[in-house]
C-alpha cells in the first residue's frame, strides 16, 4: 500500500470520504422510510407477500445489470464520483413512483429503474471508499457502512412521525427525492476529483477466482436474508405480532442502532481483536441470540435481540471486502462490482422465496430462517479465513 500521500491528496481524500458517506446516508434514509410504508402500500394495492417478493426480484435483476454497468463501463470511463452522482439522480424519485403506482403492473415497472440506479450507485461508492482505504491504510469500509445504517435508522425513526402526523406519502417522498437531487449536486461539487483515482482499463470478462466466488456467495446469502429485516419486518410486526403500524419500523430502528455502534468501533475491534472475531464469531453469536429472542414472541425482547443481532453482524460485509481486495490482483472497482453483483444475486431468489414462505408458512418462519442462515454464514467465513491463512 502506498502510504506516502501529499497534503493535497489527503485533503481530497477526506472530502471524498465525507461526500461518499453523505450519499450513502441519503439513499438509506429514503429507503428506510419507504420500508416502513410497505404494509401501507401493499394494502393500498391489495397485493400479497409473494407479489411483493416478485417486485423485489425485479429490483434484484436490474440491480445486477447496474452493478456490472458501473464496474465495467461507467467507473473506468468517468470515475466513481460521477457514477455516484448519476446513481443518486436516478434513485431520487423511485420510491415516489412506487407509492404512486395505480396498480401492480406499474408497481413492478417502478422497481426497474430503482434497482438499476441502486446497482449503479452501490459499487461506485464502495469502490471509492476501498480505493481511498488502499491508498491511506485507514479502515474506512465499516464507517462507510455505518453511514448506510445511520441513514436507515433515521429513515425508520422519521417514519414513526410521518405516519402519525403527515397524511400525504406523496409529499414525504417528494421531499426525500428532492433531498437526493440536492445531495447529488453537493457531491458533484465537493466529491473526489477523477484525477485522484487510478482508473484502470477493464480487463476482458472472466469469472472471478475461486476465493472471490465463495466470498460472493456469502454476500449473496447476506443480501437474500437481510432483506427479511428491511423488507419484511414491518409487515411481520403488524401482521403476525399485531403491533401498531407506527411501530412497524421498530426492528429496523433497533437493528441499525446495533449496526452503527459496531461499525463505529470496528477499526478498534479489528486492530485489538481480530477479523475472525469481528466477522465470524460475532455473526454466530448474533444468530443464536436472535433465534432465542424470537422464541419468546415478546415484542420488546425481539427488539432488543435485533439490536444485538445488528451489532454482531454489522461488519461481516466489510470483512469480506477487505479480504477479497487483499487477495485479488484485479482492479478494485471490478472486484467490488463482482462481489456486489454476486451479493445482489440474492435478490433473484431471496425475495421470491421469502414471499412464498411468508404466504404459505409465515413471516415468523422467515425470521427463524434468518437467524439460522446467519449462524452458518459466520461458520463459513471462519473456514474461508482459515484456508486463506493456510495458503499464505
Amino acid at each position: 500500500m502506498d502510504q506516502t500521500i501529499t497534503s493535497e491528496q489527503s485533503k481530497a481524500f477526506h472530502k471524498g470520504v465525507y461526500a461518499t458517506f453523505f450519499g450513502a446516508f441519503l439513499v438509506l434514509f429514503q429507503i428506510g422510510i419507504y420500508f416502513v410504508y410497505i404494509p401501507w402500500n401493499a394494502e393500498r394495492l391489495q397485493i400479497t407477500e409473494a407479489e411483493i417478493g416478485i417486485g423485489l426480484l425485479v429490483f434484484g435483476l436490474l440491480n445486477l445489470i447496474g452493478n456490472q454497468t458501473s464496474g465495467r463501463l461507467v467507473v473506468p470511463r468517468i470515475g466513481t464520483k460521477n457514477s455516484i452522482v448519476i446513481g443518486l439522480l436516478g434513485i431520487a424519485y423511485c420510491p415516489l413512483l412506487l407509492i404512486l403506482s395505480p396498480n401492480y403492473y406499474w408497481f413492478l415497472m417502478a422497481f426497474m429503474p430503482f434497482g438499476f440506479f441502486v446497482g449503479l450507485f452501490s459499487p461506485s461508492s464502495q469502490s471509492q471508499i476501498s480505493m481511498i482505504e488502499s491508498k491511506t491504510s485507514r479502515i474506512l469500509t465499516p464507517l462507510y457502512h455505518a453511514a448506510f445504517s445511520f441513514g436507515s435508522l433515521m429513515g425508520a425513526f422519521s417514519a414513526f412521525f410521518t405516519i402519525k402526523y403527515i397524511e400525504s406519502p406523496v409529499l414525504i417522498f417528494s421531499i426525500t427525492g428532492t433531498a437526493l437531487i440536492i445531495g447529488a449536486l453537493v457531491i458533484y461539487k465537493f466529491g473526489l476529483n477523477k484525477s485522484y483515482e487510478n482508473l484502470e482499463k477493464t480487463p476482458k470478462f472472466k469469472l472471478p477466482n475461486k476465493s472471490i466466488l465463495i466470498f460472493g456467495i456469502l454476500m449473496m446469502l447476506n443480501y437474500a436474508t437481510m432483506g427479511i429485516i428491511l423488507d419484511w419486518s414491518a409487515l411481520w410486526l403488524t401482521k403476525d405480532l399485531l403491533v401498531p403500524l407506527y411501530l412497524g419500523g421498530a426492528i429496523i430502528f433497533a437493528f441499525n442502532i446495533g449496526e452503527i455502534f459496531a461499525r463505529l468501533i470496528a477499526s478498534k475491534m479489528i486492530n485489538r481483536l481480530s477479523e475472525k472475531l469481528v466477522g465470524g464469531y460475532l455473526s454466530i453469536a448474533a444468530g443464536v441470540v436472535l433465534f432465542i429472542s424470537i422464541l419468546t414472541s415478546n415484542f420488546y425482547v425481539i427488539v432488543f435481540g435485533m439490536l444485538l443481532f445488528g451489532f454482531g453482524t454489522a461488519n461481516f460485509i466489510a470483512i469480506i471486502f477487505r479480504l477479497a481486495i487483499r487477495i485479488t490482483d484485479e482492479p478494485i472497482g471490478l472486484t467490488v462490482a463482482n462481489l456486489i453483483t454476486l451479493g445482489f444475486a440474492g435478490f433473484i431468489f431471496g425475495p421470491a422465496l421469502v414471499g412464498y414462505l411468508a404466504e404459505f408458512l409465515s413471516l415468523t418462519f422467515n425470521m427463524y430462517l434468518l437467524s439460522v442462515v446467519w449462524g452458518l454464514n459466520g461458520v463459513a467465513l471462519l473456514v474461508m479465513m482459515q484456508r486463506i491463512n493456510s495458503s499464505n
